[in-house]
């Protein structure tokens, strides 16, 4: 069926219309507008990004390590914030159930525990742990926590010392430690003397109060982590039992008591880093005094605060509304695996003295780039916050601010870290802008 030649022309001049708008509306992008033949008001959706972001670093008073899952042991040194040490406290309980006879011999007694994978730091080096036997209870502060700065008096002389090669990730996953024979003899006769002090966990740990594995400043390499439950934590004491038929290794195991009271003490020295004023939560370290550089410490708590000092001058804008807003912070390449996150990367609302209070986002990630020099660039979507910030046509950039850190869980039993350059370019708080 022939299609008349009028259909034809009416066709062409249709496609070459809108051919013509969309060109338009592709090289007017980010400034465009709507409806403007049919009504007298013009609306326009503006990219704004030239308000300033301020970055700082500040350091958390306290962060909660107790009942983690994962006990830090270990030194290493970072190039940025210097030497950070893990040292982990914990109760022993006594035996489920106890297998000695009164012409059983002791033998010896042995601390074991078991790698769990996290590691950070070179492994390739030595490291070093004492086991010290604690000289008092285990009680949590008021809040029933135990935090990185928590600690408890211990016999300064170590019952158990190892030097060992880490492999985190390999199948020979466990430490064995051998512990003082006066330690080990001490528990063999209560039990076979059925002393009271053996009959319960409460008594036992009234004169047992735990221990602390600490590492040994000497060996300066990696932080490894460590199983926390009954089953990879244990004191196993071994005896010999003769028989008509040879001799019987016998095995009685203390295993860890109320994994809520293992906690991670964890020091550090920034007396010789950028980070050196840092010393309150409520007082913050710009980016200024810090080459630009802001930083994210998991473990040591240190986190970092983002301001808007000139966003109020979106007020005096011509009458609309947000549309979006995005923060895109870049990380950045410290040469190795620093430089990324495991854990995702939240932001919270904040006051004046840095208090962590409502959340707002989650960041998405973007990596670009080769993989021996990748960029990558995390972003916030933070546009019901702006709007409600700014509902009530008011905005003090020194009242309010926001915060980036990890999860509770990550922050508390991990070393994740991050750096975030606020001096890139692409550092910087996206608005869209809808006038009308």
């Amino acid at each position: 069926m022939m299609v008349p030649r009028k259909s034809i022309t009416y066709i062409l001049s249709i496609t070459c219309i809108l051919a013509f708008y969309l060109k338009m509306c592709d090289e007017n992008a980010e400034n465009f507008t709507l409806g403007e033949e049919f009504i007298e008001t013009q609306t326009d959706i503006t990219l704004i990004d030239t308000f300033s972001v301020s970055l700082s670093t500040v350091l958390l008073d306290k962060v909660e390590t107790s009942g983690t899952e994962n006990m830090l042991i270990g030194n290493y040194e970072d190039k940025f914030l210097g030497k950070i040490s893990c040292n982990s406290y914990f109760q022993i309980g006594i035996p489920t159930s106890i297998d000695i006879e009164n012409e059983d011999v002791y033998d010896s007694l042995y601390l074991v525990i078991y790698s769990n994978g996290y590691f950070r730091g070179d492994t390739t080096k030595p490291q070093g742990i004492y086991v010290y036997q604690l000289t008092e209870n285990i009680v949590t502060e008021t809040d029933e926590v135990l935090t990185n700065q928590s600690t408890f008096s211990y016999n300064p002389n170590p019952i158990g010392t190892i030097i060992y090669n880490p492999k985190p990730t390999s199948a020979e996953d466990s430490v064995l430690i051998k512990i003082n024979d006066n330690v080990g003899l001490d528990l063999f006769l209560k039990i076979n003397e059925e002393s009271d002090v053996i009959s319960n966990n409460e008594l036992f740990i009234d004169q047992f109060h735990g221990l602390v594995l600490k590492a040994d400043e000497a060996y300066t390499g990696s932080v490894v982590g460590f199983n926390v439950n009954s089953s990879d934590v244990k004191l196993v004491l071994c005896t010999t039992r003769f028989g008509e038929h040879g001799s019987e290794e016998i095995r009685n195991e203390f295993t860890m008591y109320d994994s809520t009271k293992q906690f991670n003490q964890i020091t550090y020295d920034l007396s010789s880093t950028l980070l050196k004023p840092l010393a309150e939560q409520r007082y913050e370290l710009p980016t200024t005094n810090t080459h630009g550089l802001a930083f994210l410490q998991a473990g040591v708590g240190l986190i970092i605060r983002v301001d808007f000092p000139s966003l109020s001058n979106i007020l005096m804008f011509e009458q609309g509304t947000i549309v979006k807003a995005e923060l895109i912070v870049l990380s950045v390449d410290t040469g190795n695996d620093d430089g990324d996150l495991n854990s995702s990367l939240l932001l919270y609302k904040s006051d004046k003295i840095n208090r962590v209070q409502s959340s707002i986002a989650s960041a998405s990630k973007i990596t670009t780039g080769e993989s021996y020099e990748e960029e990558i660039t995390y972003t916030f979507d933070i546009t019901d916050y702006l709007k409600d910030e700014l509902d009530d046509l008011y905005f003090d950039p020194e009242e309010s601010g926001l915060l980036i850190t990890l999860s509770s869980t990550a922050l508390s039993s991990t070393l994740e870290r991050l750096i975030i350059d606020n001096k890139s370019p692409k550092t910087k708080l996206k608005i869209y802008y809808l006038t009308y």
